[in-house]
């Protein structure tokens, strides 16, 4: 056949021409198996040069370019405006308002008279509204103070000695509304592990109310940040959360959505473990993330997250609602490009990034490698940072454009956490959901502070018309005396003995029961005798010369 074929392109017959192939020499081609290992279905007809854009961002690339990001055009700051005769008051009240004080007092009575039911209390009587506004002024006032134990408050000794406290309330009544403060009544909870059963039913008007009113009361910013934070408590509960890296490594976890400008609190979620019915195929961090941007859907903001939550699929899904992404992310996670799974980066500021449409992930080396993911920062820009050197130097490293922006933006829900415990009114408790509803409590104050703090009308400004920003510790300080007010309680004491009957009848006199003695107790001294004055109804020692003294003083 190779003859065949020299034969015809080596012919000098000028005049012969080519009229095809018979069937013949078709068939004895295909008989001599003469054949090509492409086959025609084989063959692309379409340009590789020509490729769909769409079908490019299916993949991860390392040809960067500008992602597409939509402008912010929503309103922020609060959404009411006081006029100047307001108080702190009444930005309280905007999210912890008096409604919430009537179901306090209404639950706290109606929690004691089934306790007193089962246990009776001679001393106990029914709260009301003013003596519970001073009962919470008082927990801000110990907040300002700052001492370890309350009881310390009604101390009669220099230098412990706080007079306005107990002229507030005595300590017993004080006491006696802590034991009996009450929420909601949880009779009507069906018990664990049945349908309809809520963990949180101690708390649920609280938690309710705040949640409303965090979010009506303030347009969010552009740069949102969601974290988790704790709160603190070691009692028995099955929701106890134990987190070994952080500060407070028992207690019950919270979610929350804060502003890294102003450490305001939109949204909070409290975490109670698996919740039944709930499918869990995303994962816990997407969930909660998406739980706490669904008011976000559409108006292109943007939310900074560690990876605890950050995946590929979750930047993916917000990105098609309408909200963008940045975070640090674990480089297991799936959907991560392999070029960033198996990267080894050497040098301190070596970067590798790679592109899918408006997703990014960057590599970068600073002390350790650090992974980004994000889509709304732009990879074609870097910046230079400074580190020292072991030898004190500083070196400057180049580094990616995220790195800075997840810098500036992260630390939200950190700085929520801090203005909120500067002044914690947070008292020693074995009830967990007390914590939980001073938790609650400190957030509004906080959010209150800071809406005052942006109020037009209640701008504080130096003789230089500089404005002066308000400080926690002033706000806290107003809070408490209104809070107070006018209100005193009544302290239910006998006549003290006077002068006129200083007679004959102060004889010292044997008791049927001990007693501690008056004289001792003003010498911080415990002592318990059975001897005292019958006239004046009190026990006084005679070893420390405690019944002679006091009938001294009574004549001068």
């Amino acid at each position: 056949m190779a003859d065949e074929w020299n034969a015809f392109f080596n012919s000098d017959d000028d005049d012969s021409e080519f009229e095809g192939f018979n069937p013949s020499d078709i068939d004895e081609t295909e008989t001599r198996s003469v054949g090509s290992d492409i086959s025609i279905s084989e063959v692309d007809t379409d340009s590789s040069d020509d490729e769909n854009p769409d079908q490019i961002d299916q993949t991860w690339s390392r040809n960067l370019r500008k992602p597409q990001v939509a402008d912010f055009h929503q309103r922020t700051g609060a959404t009411f405006q006081l006029n100047i005769e307001n108080k702190e008051i009444d930005f309280f009240h905007k999210f912890f308002p008096v409604s919430l004080v009537d179901k306090i007092v209404a639950e706290t009575n109606e929690y004691a008279v089934r306790c007193i039911q089962v246990r009776p209390d001679k001393v106990w009587v029914p709260t009301t509204f003013p003596e519970m506004m001073a009962f919470l002024g008082i927990h801000v006032v110990f907040s300002i103070v700052g001492i370890p134990s309350y009881t310390l408050a009604w101390k009669s000794t220099w230098p412990f000695e706080i007079p306005a406290v107990p002229s507030i309330m005595t300590r017993t009544r004080f006491e006696r509304i802590s034991k009996y403060f009450h929420m909601n009544n949880t009779s009507q909870n069906p018990p664990r592990r049945q349908p309809g059963h809520d963990k949180l039913c101690h708390i649920r008007p609280i938690l309710n109310e705040l949640s409303r009113t965090c979010l009506d009361n303030y347009n969010p910013n552009k740069e949102q940040s969601i974290d988790e934070g704790m709160i603190a408590f070691k009692g028995r509960l099955s929701f106890k959360q134990y987190l070994p890296a952080k500060p407070t490594k028992f207690g019950i976890k919270v979610w929350e959505r804060a502003s890294p400008h102003n450490g305001y609190v939109h949204e909070f979620q409290i975490y109670t473990g698996k919740v039944e019915g709930v499918r869990t195929e995303e994962g816990l961090g997407s969930r909660v993330i998406k739980d706490l941007s669904r008011h976000l859907v559409g108006k292109n903001h943007v939310i900074y997250m560690d990876n605890f939550f950050s995946n590929p699929a979750l930047f993916e899904s917000l990105l098609a609602e309408g909200i963008y992404c940045c975070g640090t992310v674990r480089i297991n996670r799936r959907g991560m490009p392999e070029a960033i799974k198996g990267v080894k980066l050497k040098e301190r500021g070596d970067t590798l990034t790679v592109q899918k449409g408006n997703l990014v992930a960057t590599a970068w080396k600073d002390k350790k490698v650090v992974t980004y993911l994000s889509t709304n920062c732009d990879p074609t820009e870097s910046r230079v940072v400074q580190r020292r050197k072991k030898d004190g130097t500083l070196q400057n490293v180049p580094a990616p454009i995220v790195s800075e922006v997840y810098n500036k933006f992260m630390f939200g829900v950190d700085l929520a956490d801090q203005k909120r415990m500067q002044y914690s009114t947070c008292r020693k408790s074995k009830k967990w959901y007390k914590y939980l509803f001073w938790f609650c409590f400190d957030l509004a104050v906080t959010n209150a502070l800071i809406c005052m703090q942006e109020s037009q009308n209640h701008q504080k400004r130096t003789k230089n018309n500089k404005v002066i920003k308000m400080t926690q510790l002033e706000f806290r300080t107003g809070l408490a005396q209104q809070l107070i007010g006018q209100f005193r309680g009544t302290r239910k004491r006998k006549a003290p003995a006077t002068v006129g009957n200083c007679g004959l009848a102060h004889w010292p006199t044997q008791f049927d029961k001990p007693g501690r003695c008056k004289g001792c107790t003003k010498q911080n001294r415990r002592h318990e005798v059975k001897i005292g004055c019958k006239q004046c109804d009190i026990r006084l020692c005679v070893k420390h010369d405690c019944f002679a003294k006091y009938h001294e003083e009574l004549l001068k």
